[in-house]
């Protein structure tokens, strides 16, 4: 190769190298595009109210797609909300979540949803729709919503999306890739253009101290946590065996509630899937400490919460082996033992307790 076309090579080598870092500090302070107008509504909210898009003119918005009956998708993408919520105080900003189920997804519904989830916030707006509303903001939206024959299952985007106070979109936002990672700092940049100035408009605040029990409230860990169909109990979680889903078993102490706070995907729990987010950056070490005190210290359920079990998907029961609190269904492995039936939540469990029912406490 000659020198000439080996410098060629090599200079578009560093201009590949170096071509996203050269946009990156171009783009850092540029204007946002604007995508297209955010559709026009007038739906219920969840506290029963007809509420307008007009509404929402002069603020920063942030919407997404969900459902409350999702088991799937819509716990992330509520997680990543509340998230935002509590990083984001500026009350210039407002989130909005349109249901995609119209059948179900009442004003009280939704208003029960968003109590576990953020009781205290007051901002986020969680909109009833019907086949038609919910068509028409699909179109607007420029997304997508596909039904099911799973009651349960609803295909729609996971993506948040970022309206300025003139209406206008100007970004979309996947959870799984890394353009979430802008959402901050673009909202940042439409706060900006609200203020007409030339700095940073600041959107966050320092919270006082808050305890375990607030913590777990703020950060929507009622969602997941206290619906076992979506993630495991923490109900008496202290010293819990808990089995994972690569079939080793662990104890639920300390250092095992601060890794999965931290890094939720290093130890799944059998049987869910491994959607919880980190809240690494979301949490200081004391609001950690803080935390895992309280989960450490959360009674278990009672006896009569815990044996309430009809077999049909109704009620909760506890796995004898493991401590898991389920809701058995008709696939939900089981066994009959003095005259009664015992639910576990994995033919693993099951297994073992039919070996020795006498170790286990039942």
């Amino acid at each position: 190769m000659s020198r000439r076309i080996l410098r060629f090579v090599t200079v578009i080598a560093v201009v590949a190298a170096l071509g996203p870092e050269l946009a990156n500090r171009r783009s850092a302070n540029a204007r946002l595009p604007t995508l297209w107008p955010a559709p026009r509504f007038a739906l219920v909210d969840q506290a029963g109210q007809i509420r307008s898009s007009d509404e929402l003119r002069g603020s920063v918005w942030i919407a997404d797609f969900i459902f409350t009956h999702c088991a799937s998708v819509c716990p992330v993408l509520t997680a990543k909300m509340v998230q935002l919520q509590r990083a984001i105080r500026d009350p210039r900003v407002r989130f909005v979540s349109f249901s995609v189920d119209p059948d179900r997804d009442t004003p009280d519904a939704l208003r029960e949803y968003a109590r576990r989830w953020a009781p205290d916030e007051t901002r986020w707006t969680l909109f009833a729709t019907t086949n038609q509303s919910l068509g028409a903001l699909v179109a607007g939206m420029k997304t997508f919503v596909q039904t099911q024959s799973d009651p349960n299952t609803e295909l729609h985007t996971s993506e948040f999306f970022l309206v300025d106070g003139q209406g206008q979109l100007r970004g979309l936002y996947d959870t799984n890739s890394v353009s979430f990672a802008q959402l901050l700092p673009h909202v940042q940049r439409l706060l900006t253009e609200l203020d007409g100035a030339a700095r940073l408009a600041p959107v966050t605040t320092t919270e006082a101290p808050a305890d375990g029990a607030s913590l777990y409230r703020r950060l929507g860990c009622a969602g997941c946590h206290d619906v076992p169909s979506i993630a495991p109990s923490l109900a008496g979680i202290a010293g819990r065996t808990v089995l994972l889903a690569d079939g080793q078993t662990i104890t639920a102490d300390s250092a095992y509630l601060r890794e999965s706070i931290l890094e939720p995907a290093a130890k799944v729990v059998a049987n869910y899937p491994p959607s919880m987010p980190t809240y690494r950056m979301h949490l200081s070490e004391a609001e950690l400490a803080s935390l895992i005190h309280y989960l450490e210290h959360r009674p278990a359920l009672s006896a009569a919460t815990a044996s309430r079990a009809t077999g049909d998907g109704q009620g909760a029961t506890i796995d004898p082996v493991c401590g898991m609190q389920i809701h058995p269904g008709p696939d939900t492995p089981r066994l009959a033992h003095e005259g009664r039936t015992v639910y576990f939540c994995s033919e693993v469990c099951r297994d073992r307790f039919a070996a020795r029912p006498g170790k286990f406490r039942n």
